[in-house]
């Protein structure tokens, strides 16, 4: 809220137990109100049997044009027990954030590790290793009822293909383990506490057709840090908790 007593609010959805970009959906900014009207559709595209194991993550945010967004309240609302055919208004009141994961919505366990190490011979940069270790508990995504996964990183706010990085495919396997290794060079601790992060997501492979998503995570500097709010900039919890856990254990 401003000086004058009002807000630029904006909502940012999330379909979980996806929290990855391509999971958000957001509406526009409303300026200078308390009361804001949006009269916005978000949508997406899932299967009614897929529905039962997602809740629909609603934040609402104060829009800020020179610092740092603030968090204004939640609502979380699993969708197994809602009547999705009753498409009538309903208010809900906007709770604090927090930091738990829903577990019952889980579509398996990730194990990554980071390593932040300064460079031979200079003062200011260092190297960020990733080790993409395993992954236990993957959902069903084929015929043969397993599926065939693979992780992808990126160093945000780079989505390039200079910050993309990939593991190799293990196949019909839910519980995969690739202990796969990647490094991103000439990166300031500056920029790692306040202005970066690491998104990871794991992929279905398709051979001739569209990978599926199966699930992601972003890990990094806690929402507020930067001197400009990034939309991707939305870690908590353990996603905030590990980050630091680098910066401080080089």
């Amino acid at each position: 809220i401003d000086k004058g007593g009002f807000s630029n609010p904006y909502i940012k959805t999330y379909l979980l137990p996806d929290k990855s970009q391509h999971s958000k959906r957001k509406t526009k900014v409303m300026k200078r109100t308390l009361e804001p009207k949006y009269s916005q559709l978000l949508s997406y595209d899932v299967s009614e049997a897929a529905l039962a194991n997602c809740t629909l993550w609603l934040s609402v945010w104060d829009w800020d044009r020179f610092g740092s967004n603030k968090f204004l309240g939640e609502v979380r609302l699993p969708l197994a027990t809602r009547d999705l055919s009753n498409s009538s208004w309903a208010w809900f009141p906007l709770l604090e954030q927090s930091c738990d994961f829903i577990d019952e919505f889980s579509r398996g366990e990730l194990l990554v590790s980071l390593k932040y190490a300064p460079m031979v011979g200079s003062k200011s940069k260092a190297i960020v290793s990733v080790w993409v270790r395993r992954a236990k508990g993957l959902p069903v995504m084929n015929s043969k009822g397993s599926c065939n996964s693979f992780v992808k990183c990126y160093l945000l706010p780079d989505k390039g293909s200079s910050g993309k990085r990939k593991t190799k495919v293990i196949e019909n396997n839910q519980n995969p383990v690739w202990e796969d290794h990647f490094s991103y060079e000439k990166i300031s601790l500056e920029e790692l506490s306040k202005e970066r992060g690491l998104e990871v997501t794991v992929w279905d492979f398709r051979k001739g057709s569209s990978n599926s998503f199966i699930g992601g995570v972003r890990i990094g500097p806690p929402p507020g840090m930067a001197s400009k709010h990034e939309e991707w900039m939305d870690s908590i919890g353990d996603e905030v908790s590990h980050w630091e856990t680098m910066l401080t254990h080089p």
